[in-house]
């Protein structure tokens, strides 16, 4: 039986996925909502910016249409996705070879017969990785029960090539984990390859910002207020009561902290996951590359930048007309100066493509990309309820670091305060 919640108050801390999506389901069970956010925007780590044109994802993000919890909260016709063409192209100097589903992308089939990064034997296994992980749970927490363990030793135990594991994996998985040594748990690839196999990679025409900002249109006009760090949370003995912002006291039935995992537990004194994983995404304008739409993949030995793709080729809208957008994805090297990272940006790329032009445009710098995933670690993690009355916790970390994982968390920490 549904019921509302009409004069109950809850205060949500952080306007990320999973905040976003939780003050949306309390909103339309009826209860008044308010969402204090530090920065000036919505969405967290999934952000887009403008400049002079070009459409700049804070972060090399996709999204995965067969994500089964995202899409219960998300207009997919109204975000308008463009998808990325299946596989990769993996470059190793300047030499070039496709790797693709053919099932799914036949116009790729004899480059991906002729490719010699994997064996048909590679090939064959793969195949069986991905039918192996039908049926399977809503989240990388609800796996399947295999014993854990990492990604690369779980790849080995299934007979792939130690040159497949490092010309495609690496820089593939990689790429979505932000783990070129592929220390994370196997349950995440296990997850990904059936949200790869079960639907498209996508982007959003305007960017994956469109994604918080529609999770922000549910809600009222003066629900989320912006640059309004919260300061410390109120307390009435062992109960949460609100929080403080700016030096002013705002009073609620229940808080939900939907902050990122460092920031929730300086805040709630909660135990959360501790480690990350991080990214530099550093933006280059070419004259554009005759890519197509596929990510290209990194396999040269001593690789700077793990994978790149021509996004302008994905949406034409990330870029102006007639000119091309190239986002190029570190995951080492966060603390050098911007000059040494676009240049050993262009070193690698230019391997790549001798005769091309990149021209700097713009860097960002992620530390914490996502919460660190060893083998076991999804076992461990906290439950949104707490041990303290009037405090539930929203955020990946509780989850698994991914956008399903984020708003799975958010529609959690919802039911908690339903409850």
């Amino acid at each position: 039986m549904r019921y509302t919640l009409a004069g109950m108050k809850t205060i949500v801390v952080g306007a990320g996925l999973a905040g976003l999506t939780c003050a949306k389901v309390l909103r339309e069970r009826g209860a008044e909502v308010v969402v204090f956010e530090v920065a000036d925007g919505v969405g967290g780590r999934v952000r887009t910016d403008e400049l002079d044109g070009f459409l700049l994802d804070r972060g090399f993000q996709v999204y995965f249409t067969a994500y089964p919890v995202a899409r219960r909260h998300l207009d997919y016709m109204a975000l308008d996705f463009e998808a990325f063409d299946p596989g990769g192209i993996v470059c190793r100097g300047p030499e070039k070879s496709i790797l693709s589903d053919p099932l799914r992308d036949p116009k790729s089939l004899v480059a991906s017969l002729r490719s010699d990064a994997a064996t048909l034997g590679d090939k064959l296994r793969t195949l069986d990785l991905v039918v192996g992980t039908f049926p399977g749970g809503i989240s990388v927490g609800a796996e399947d029960g295999e014993t854990d363990t990492s990604t690369l030793e779980y790849l080995r135990e299934a007979g792939l090539s130690e040159r497949y594991i490092d010309t495609f994996f690496r820089p593939f998985y990689g790429g979505i984990t932000l783990d070129r040594e592929l220390t994370t748990s196997a349950s995440v690839l296990r997850f990904t390859l059936r949200m790869l196999a079960a639907g498209s990679t996508v982007v959003p025409a305007l960017g994956m910002g469109e994604i918080p900002r529609q999770l922000a249109s549910r809600l009222p006009e003066d629900a989320v207020r912006l640059d309004s760090p919260v300061e410390e949370l109120l307390r009435e003995g062992e109960r949460v009561v609100g929080v403080k912002v700016a030096g002013d006291e705002h009073e609620a039935d229940t808080v939900v902290v939907a902050a990122d995992a460092p920031t929730a537990g300086a805040l709630t004194g909660e135990v959360v996951p501790e480690g990350a994983v991080g990214e530099a995404c550093v933006y280059y304008e070419t004259d554009g590359l005759g890519t197509g739409k596929k990510i290209l993949l990194n396999a040269d030995d001593g690789a700077f930048l793990n994978n790149a793709v021509e996004i302008s080729n994905v949406s034409k809208q990330y870029a102006p007309q007639g000119r091309h957008l190239l986002s190029a994805v570190a995951l080492t090297g966060l603390d050098l100066p911007d000059g040494e990272l676009y240049r050993k940006g262009i070193e690698d790329l230019s391997r790549w493509y001798p005769d091309a032009d990149f021209r700097p445009l713009a860097l960002y710098r992620i530390p914490y990309g996502q919460f660190a995933q060893p083998p076991g670690i999804h076992n461990r993690l906290p439950e949104n309820v707490t041990g303290t009355q009037g405090l539930v916790l929203a955020g990946e970390y509780t989850e698994d670091s991914s956008i399903n994982g984020s708003m799975l968390s958010g529609e959690k920490a919802a039911a908690a305060v339903l409850a």
